[in-house]
């Protein structure tokens, strides 16, 4: 007899606390928003989730998002106080109350040719995974079996939060009728390119 072998849990959670976790990730404060404010806190708050952290981030901490060698990180530590460098400091990250992600980005970011291509890539592929007729909801990250636990955590309270922005702004048939690249062409009308509405976040 085949023995199927169950993968662990890693944070050693069972299924009482996944189920806690997850319901502390909704928010109960999700403001009503555009499709082009949708798309840039979508693509913004995929540039967190992506990194690797081990750790449930809260709101009121700074965080701070780190390039090396092709892979993004995100730390509890700000650049001045490393011994050792973590790789390119690249924005201050805040989590939002609705469960999307605020970046400071560096002033300079763009003239770090490592930075500029890795952002660039990211927003292709980003565009490009938007570019096609399933209903935008259908595509929100709502489980996402390559991340981490406290990543997919963070993926899932995303999806939940442009949901429910996208339904207080529009409503429930424009929005579960709305294809991804209805939202992708009417959210980059006001701004041709997401590197531009991450650019504007900088107050550094």
């Amino acid at each position: 007899m085949t023995q199927i072998n169950k993968q662990a849990n890693p944070q050693g959670k069972g299924i009482v606390g996944v189920v806690t976790d997850l319901r502390q990730q909704i928010s109960r404060h999700v403001a009503a928003k555009d499709h082009s404010q949708i798309l840039a806190d979508y693509f913004t708050s995929s540039l967190v989730l992506i990194a690797q952290y081990s750790f449930k981030p809260v709101m009121g901490v700074a965080y701070y998002l780190y390039f090396r060698e092709g892979k993004w990180s995100l730390s509890l530590i700000e650049p001045e106080a490393w011994t050792s460098s973590p790789g390119l400091f690249f924005a201050r990250c805040q989590l939002n109350e609705d469960r999307t992600w605020c970046l400071q980005t560096i002033a300079d970011w763009q003239s770090s040719s490592l930075l500029a291509a890795e952002i660039e890539r990211l927003q292709t592929d980003f565009i490009a995974s938007l570019n096609n007729d399933h209903t935008f909801l259908e595509q929100l990250p709502f489980y996402q079996s390559n991340l981490n636990y406290f990543q997919r955590l963070g993926a899932y309270a995303l999806a939940h939060s442009l949901q429910r922005s996208l339904l207080n702004q529009y409503g429930q048939q424009h929005s579960t009728m709305l294809s991804a690249r209805q939202l992708l062409l009417s959210g980059l009308k006001q701004n041709k390119l997401l590197l531009n509405n991450l650019a504007h976040n900088s107050d550094s």
